[in-house]
Formats: structure tokens, sequence, C-alpha cells
């Protein structure tokens, strides 16, 4: 195979935005402000808590739990795969760097610090304002034993801190799937994969193998003893990787999606029956068909999401742009802005049902106010927050644009 026979190879197979993707993409992300408001609703130890324990809320956290930020790393892969063959080498690990490490470094001296200080204030274990806490406790280095945390600390950009690890450590993977003979392997594992229903239960069979390969099942998001946490966010990210190289990878997925359906729907009431009632009722080891269920739940729910996505979500429009744009800042802030903003709606007397509301609604409103009053207008704040550089014609004109769109009411 040719140099240019490979290129073209290459272009066929990447050429095309699957935007079904991006859709997934920014959904899951949207879903992290359902899930991380909930958690103060919940009595799983969260930063800040209201005093509400719903076990509604649960019901539907134990489902997502199982699979979104699998989805999210599966989506990452993808977003990897694409970038490594249209740039090189160096370009690709500085891009990486710059739109992944910087924001990182950034939000743990920075964005993360505020919930650390909530969390201090609620637990009783810090006096004094955010500068005094900033300042003298938040860089000590040190695991503070009353909050159970170290500072400073990465909260939520575990997510950001694990990808990184994960692109460098795929990248020999990466050049390999790129030449002739990665090619022709990737061909022959799409043959095989997209026959029958396949694509659904080989799969499930590694996730079983990685869950019986380990004893211990909790992700920690200790980066450096998640063992298990690993393993099966390098497994999402590596589907991604080559998924995105099988064309016909995707149209399986969506022809198996009842399949995916029915094994979901029947895992998780499975999953809630374990839930809500009582060890004592069942005459074997709750814990590990608990963990058996739980594969099954997330790897189902990963496929039907892609299947269903891939028939009814695969297009574009103004909405899936905007929010592109926006995700990935809105998605550095959003637990900041949920648990600063939920410290003082706790505080304001209302029942749990309208407090949840508010701080969900709230969030997603001062996080598009912060994006478009101030992140994406100032150049140093754009690239902290993982956006690119842009000059002043460009953010002059990207508002003209979008005033000129909302004034003729064309915004879909």
């Amino acid at each position: 195979m040719t140099t240019q026979v490979l290129n073209k190879h290459l272009e066929n197979n990447l050429g095309s935005r699957l935007y079904f993707l991006d859709w997934i993409r920014i959904l899951a992300f949207a879903f992290l402000v359902f899930y991380h408001s909930a958690l103060m609703f919940v009595d799983w130890g969260f930063h800040i808590e209201s005093g509400y324990n719903s076990t509604f809320l649960k019901t539907i956290m134990i489902l997502s739990s199982k699979w979104r930020l699998d989805i999210l790393f599966l989506v990452s892969g993808v977003a990897i795969s694409y970038m490594i063959t249209k740039m090189p080498l160096k370009s690709f690990t500085w891009q990486r760097i710059v739109k992944l490490y910087l924001p990182l470094l950034f939000a743990i001296a920075i964005v993360v610090a505020p919930q650390s200080y909530y969390e201090a204030i609620q637990k009783g274990v810090f006096e004094g304002n955010f500068w005094q806490f900033w300042s003298s406790h938040y860089f000590t280095f040190a695991w503070d034993k009353r909050m159970n945390a170290p500072f400073p600390t990465y909260n939520h950009m575990w997510y950001v801190l694990y990808l990184f690890h994960y692109t460098v450590l795929l990248l020999p993977l990466c050049a390999f799937i790129n030449s002739e003979k990665g090619i022709v392997i990737l061909q022959k594992i799409e043959k095989f994969l997209t026959k029958s229903s396949r694509v659904i239960w080989l799969p499930l069979t590694i996730y079983f193998v990685i869950f019986f390969a380990f004893n211990n099942h909790e992700v920690t998001h200790t980066f450096y003893d998640d063992w298990y946490g690993h393993a099966i966010f390098l497994f999402a990210v590596l589907m991604g990787l080559i998924f995105v190289r099988m064309p016909k990878i995707w149209l399986s997925f969506q022809e198996n999606r009842f399949i995916s359906l029915a094994i979901g729907l029947a895992s998780y009431s499975v999953l809630l029956t374990l839930f809500l009632l009582p060890n004592e009722m069942f005459p074997f080891d709750t814990g590990l068909v608990w963990g058996i269920v739980e594969i099954l739940v997330k790897w189902s729910w990963i496929a039907l999401i892609i299947g269903f996505a891939r028939k009814y979500l695969n297009y574009t429009n103004s909405s899936l742009k905007y929010c592109n744009s926006i995700v990935y800042p809105f998605f550095i802030l959003h637990q900041t802005v949920i648990i600063i903003f939920g410290f003082y709606v706790i505080d304001w007397g209302m029942s749990g049902t309208l407090e949840f509301l508010t701080i969900v609604v709230g969030t997603f409103v001062i996080c598009a106010l912060l994006y478009e009053l101030l992140i994406k207008r100032v150049n140093i704040l754009r690239l902290l927050f993982g956006m690119s550089w842009q000059n002043k014609e460009s953010i002059v004109d990207d508002f003209c644009s979008k005033s000129i769109v909302i004034n003729n009411d064309k915004i879909s």
C-alpha cells in the first residue's frame, strides 16, 4: 500500500464528521450538571450537602454513574484518532498540553480552590475568607484528615488528568494504526465486529475480563492507585480510537440498538432491585452480583446511546456548533459554580425539589454568562479554559454574527 493510497484510505474513513458523537459528548457533559447537583441531595459524600437524602435521585444516578464517564472517554478516543491523523506528532503533543494540561493546572490553582474552601467552611474545618484559605491553607501540599482530601486538589478535573496521560500512553498505538499493517488489522476487526450482534458481545466480554482481573472494583479517581478505573477508562478510549476507523461499526450499533436496549433495561431493573431491597432478602453474595450487573448496565447503555444517537442525532445545526464551543469551558466551571451557588441556596429554606432545580438551572445560567461575558472575550482566559486564541476582529465579528442571527429569528 503506497503512501498516497494510505492517506486516501485514512481520508475516506475519517473525512466526514460524526455529528451524533458531538451530540453525545454535549449531552453527557450537560448531564454532569444534573449529576453533580444531585450529589448534594444524597448521602454518598460530596463536598457540600443539602441535608436532603433523595432515593429518587439515587435511582437515576446509579444508572448514569455506570456509563457517563466511559462514553466520554470513548468519544475522546475518537477525537484523538482524528487529530493524530491530521497533524504531525509534535504539533499534536503540544496541542494536547495546551488544551488539557494548561487548563488542568489553572483549574487546580484557581477554579477548584473555591470547592475546597466552601467544603471546609461547611464542615467547620476552616474559618475565614477565601483569600485567607487560598493563601495559607490551600497550597500546603498535604493530606487533610478532617476533609479526607489533599491540598491542592483536582476534584472533577480528574477526567482531564486521566485523558492527557491516556493520550500520551496511546501515542505508539496511534502511529501503528496509521500504518499499512495497522489498517489491514483494523479492517479484519471491523469485518468480524460488524457481523450479527458481535459489536455488543465482544466489548462486553472484554469488560468482564477486566472486571474479573481485579479484586477491587472501586473507581477512586486517585491517579496513582486507580488501577481498575484506569483499566475500564483506557479501554473506552481505545474503543473510540479504533472504532472511528471502522465506518461500518456505527451502523452496526444502530442496527443492534434494540438488543442493547433490552439488555440495558433488564440489567437496570436488576440493579434497582438490588439497590432498593435489603441484602438479607437475597440468598447470594449481592456484592459480586452487583458488580456483574454493573458491567451489563455500563456497556449496554453505552451501546444503546450510540445506536439511537446514530439513528436520530446524526445532523448539525447552530445549536450544536455553539454547544461545541462552550462545552469544555462549561465543564471546567460547572462543579465550582454548583458548590458556590448551592452553598447559599441550601440556606434559603426551600423544599428539596425546588432547591435542586434552582441549583441546576442556576448553574447553567451562571456558566453561560461567564462564558459569554468574560471567558470567550479575554484571550488569556480562552487559553486557560482550553479554547483557541482569537484576535479582536474575530471576537467582534462573532458577536455581530450571533446578533444578526438572533434578530432574524434563525436559531433552530
